[in-house]
């Protein structure tokens, strides 16, 4: 009787140890599971973008885009410089 027991309650550990295990990781997967479909909705936001963009632009969105790409120009410069110097000096060798 005693062995039983002992099953018993080795079982019911096992059980509620895989229970606890599934409630700490489904967070993690329902996160998941969301960032897959939000990344979803802002490829499909960004794609209703590029087709707006074939209208006429408002003098709003020329600020809004100008801004945009006076930050990346200035970002990428330095490192498009870099390259090319680097790209030049690997052709002269």
């Amino acid at each position: 009787m005693d062995f039983y027991k002992k099953t018993i309650f080795a079982v019911f550990i096992i059980i509620f140890t895989f229970a606890v295990m599934v409630k700490l990781i489904e967070p993690v997967f329902e996160k998941q599971i969301k960032n897959i479909f939000a990344d979803k909705k802002l490829s499909k936001k960004l794609s209703e973008e590029l087709i707006n963009s074939a209208e006429p632009l408002t003098q709003e969105k020329k600020e809004f885009y100008k801004n945009i790409i006076k930050k990346l120009y200035i970002k990428w410069t330095p490192l498009i410089e870099e390259s090319l110097t680097e790209a030049k000096k690997e052709l002269n060798k």
